[in-house]
């Protein structure tokens, strides 16, 4: 059996309702022919929500980064300047914000993703002051932000760094909730993210 044809028999089994494997996802995802892998995820669809073949919904969102200047370092994000860094570091102000909103809007969109760093000078007055603007000019704008923190990003935690195993011991990698809570935690436990 050649490859094109073992990936259309994982195609064809998935749109029939068979599961697949993970592997076999990722192999899919590696080298599935684009309307292949559309139609079998149309049919999916079309199985899943009969009576609906004809709908499929979707949003039209836009990202719209405010800073790039971040506490957090996070060690995944190649995005953030540290706070003193002025040569990388920069902010949008109020005025640019809401012309990407004005440009969201003019090509159908419906929802803004307002998203950036943790920068040491924003307050919440901050956020306040920007969503109120956005609605005020944009109330039909949903805008989708600000989700709840992950703990390994949480400044001075030790949640942040998780101990490695001796290569002797066989207890699991610490996880943030095992982890020394930072003082902002009023339960004095840190906590997993439920994202």
């Amino acid at each position: 059996m050649t490859a094109n044809a073992e990936v259309q028999a994982v195609l064809d089994r998935a749109a029939d309702g068979g599961r697949i494997t993970p592997q076999e996802a990722l192999d899919l995802y590696r080298s599935a022919p684009l309307h292949a892998l559309g139609a079998a995820a149309d049919a999916v669809r079309r199985r899943r929500y009969a009576g609906t073949e004809h709908i499929a919904t979707y949003i039209i969102e836009r990202n719209i980064n405010y800073t790039n200047v971040c506490v957090t370092a996070c060690k995944f994000c190649a995005f953030y300047a540290p706070p003193k860094d002025t040569a990388k570091g920069w902010t949008r102000d109020l005025d640019d914000i809401l012309r990407r909103c004005a440009e969201t809007v003019e090509l159908g969109g419906t929802q803004i993703m307002f998203q950036g760093g943790h920068h040491p000078d924003y307050g919440v007055e901050y956020y306040e002051k920007h969503f109120a603007a956005i609605k005020q000019a944009f109330p039909q704008l949903v805008i989708h932000s600000l989700g709840r923190p992950r703990s390994s990003t949480w400044r001075g935690s030790r949640a942040s760094r998780p101990r490695r195993p001796s290569a002797a011991s066989t207890r699991p990698v610490s996880t943030p909730s095992r982890a020394r809570a930072p003082s902002c935690c009023p339960s004095g436990r840190a906590r997993p993210s439920r994202r």
